[in-house]
């Protein structure tokens, strides 16, 4: 699962001064992508969807996701469950696939990758459960699981294969055995990937440089006449709104891919000339609810937010870039349903009856919403819902503490705020990152599943999902789940909007979209203008 990780920003005088050399070679042939704090570019330990951006660049995923939302071959040109056990999969690797060094990538990589992954037992570990390797020839890897998994190809577009002797050859001393650290003290500065960008230099919190690897598999293409692949990519690390205009519209931004601006800067952003907005992957909106504090461990009570928010209000204001419907998991994907409350809009009197219902009187209580600071559109979700509430007598008390204390008071039932605002978009292309991640009881509780609801039923209805194999069977347990989560109120939905980015027009792309975190932003998939560059920026 993915989440911004928030830090502080650059004091403007010195982030222009550390960038200020671009202004010299305006027209050279680089792309600089904010919205990076890359602390975490080994594949092996990445998990946020900044880090999964980056691993997209640097990395080749064994599968990848189509803008459909389904799997097309890459590094795996096939896979199957051997014999239809769907806890042992088969896959065949497409041969002649280089890594940065010159290497080629083999089975012998990705069973090794796929033990570092499980032996570490971080970032995207969890996603793929628990994996046993072993190669059966060259290119032909075998992969057993724990517990029979229908969607374990999908949650492979987030493993990605690392070049195992380059590994070997920088390990330190660790907590890994024979393999000391497994490189990763190495890998936070250094890439053993086959992606089609090679890293050349990482200063933690604050840059990564990388230039185009001619060798990527894929190959490389100009779209047009003036339309040529980017050479050169610096990711940088910045979140204040004014900063980030200021770069934008100087010239010294090429794309903004953070898309936490306030409908405010985005209508500003569209009347701006030589900046547009991207359209990209989804994203779900979702308010938990504590359903383990005081007043919303009252099912009644949580009915009464869910009515009395005024979703028209916000949706209005963002519909123009693309904001509709939201609910448990992203429209996008198979298997959505809407969900209460139908019709999407303020129900004051159907709120009313639910407190009616409720244990608590609305005077005698006050309920806390938290949202992230530096991103405002969270924070208009929170005034919103304060008006809407203070219609029924309810004081709603809303703050914006810095990732770090968001997250860690997320950490217990007992310290997680009343309502938490997340914004989640899908890391693998199946409605299982929604329903697994969010609502097993094996997951809840943290900032990924605030509402704290452990339900066993919801919980054997998820694995059923997870070992049907029938695709349209699958799905209607999708539905099922849907129609239990949404009749206990675990959390409300403001909207779904596409993750908005802002780039310079003569950045084009990306060529594809698609409803997952990373390859939208994977730079093979854009070009750049030289030509256009040069005229725009004199």
């Amino acid at each position: 699962m993915v989440k911004k990780r928030r830090y502080l920003g650059l004091i403007l005088v010195v982030l222009i001064i550390g960038l200020c050399s671009l202004v010299g070679v305006a027209v050279e042939n680089v792309a600089v992508i904010n919205g990076m704090p890359v602390i975490l570019p080994d594949p092996g330990v990445a998990m946020d969807w900044y880090d999964t951006q980056v691993a997209y660049n640097l990395y080749s995923p064994l599968i990848y996701p189509t803008p459909e939302g389904t799997l097309r071959p890459h590094i795996a040109l096939d896979w199957q469950p051997v014999d239809g056990k769907l806890d042992y999969w088969r896959f065949t690797l497409r041969s002649g696939v280089k890594f940065h060094d010159g290497g080629e990538l083999t089975a012998e990589d990705v069973v090794f990758s796929m033990d570092r992954l499980m032996a570490m037992g971080k970032g995207y570990s969890g996603t793929l459960g628990k994996v046993t390797a072993s190669a059966v020839s060259k290119y032909v890897v075998d992969l057993t699981l724990e517990k029979p998994n229908a969607v374990f190809p999908e949650t492979l577009t987030l493993f990605w294969p690392l070049n195992k002797d380059l590994v070997l050859e920088h390990i330190q001393p660790g907590d890994y055995g024979e393999f000391g650290d497994y490189g990763e003290a190495w890998l936070a500065e250094h890439d053993a990937g086959s992606g089609p960008y090679t890293m050349v230099s990482h200063s933690p919190g604050d840059r990564l440089e990388a230039v185009r690897f001619e060798d990527y598999f894929l190959g490389w293409e100009s779209w047009g006449p003036d339309e040529v692949p980017v050479e050169r990519l610096i990711f940088i690390m910045e979140y204040q709104t004014a900063t980030l205009m200021l770069l934008l519209r100087s010239g010294q931004l090429d794309l903004e891919a953070n898309g936490g601006f306030s409908r405010g800067t985005f209508k500003e952003i569209v009347k701006a000339e030589g900046i547009h907005l991207n359209k990209v992957w989804p994203e779900d909106w979702t308010v938990w609810i504590n359903t383990t504090v005081p007043p919303t461990d009252d099912v009644h009570f949580r009915k009464a937010i869910q009515y009395a928010y005024d979703y028209q209000s916000v949706q209005a204001e963002y519909a123009p870039f693309g904001a509709r419907e939201a609910g448990i998991i992203a429209s996008s994907l198979p298997g959505y349903i809407a969900i209460p409350p139908q019709p999407r809009r303020q129900n004051l009197e159907k709120a009313r009856e639910e407190l009616a219902l409720s244990k608590y009187d609305p005077e005698e209580v006050t309920v806390v919403y938290h949202y992230c600071a530096g991103l405002e559109a969270e924070e208009e979700v929170g005034l919103q819902l304060q008006a809407d509430l203070a219609k029924l007598g309810i004081k709603l008390e809303i703050a914006g503490p810095p990732w770090p204390q968001y997250s860690a008071e997320c950490g217990a039932p007992d310290t997680t705020p009343n309502l938490t605002i997340f914004l989640f978009p899908a890391t693998y292309p199946s409605p299982d990152f929604y329903l697994y991640y969010m609502y097993h009881p094996d997951n809840v509780g943290g900032i990924y599943a605030a509402h704290w609801y452990a339900d066993e039923e919801i919980g054997e209805l998820i694995d059923r999902s997870r070992s049907t194999v029938d695709f349209e069977a699958r799905v209607d347990i999708y539905r099922s789940l849907q129609e239990k989560i949404a009749s206990q109120v675990l959390a409300f939905y403001p909207y779904e909007i596409p993750m908005l980015f802002t780039s310079q027009d003569y950045l084009i792309g990306p060529k594809e979209t698609f409803p997952t975190v990373g390859p939208s932003v994977n730079m093979h998939n854009w070009r750049i203008n030289l030509k256009l560059k040069q005229e725009l920026r004199g």
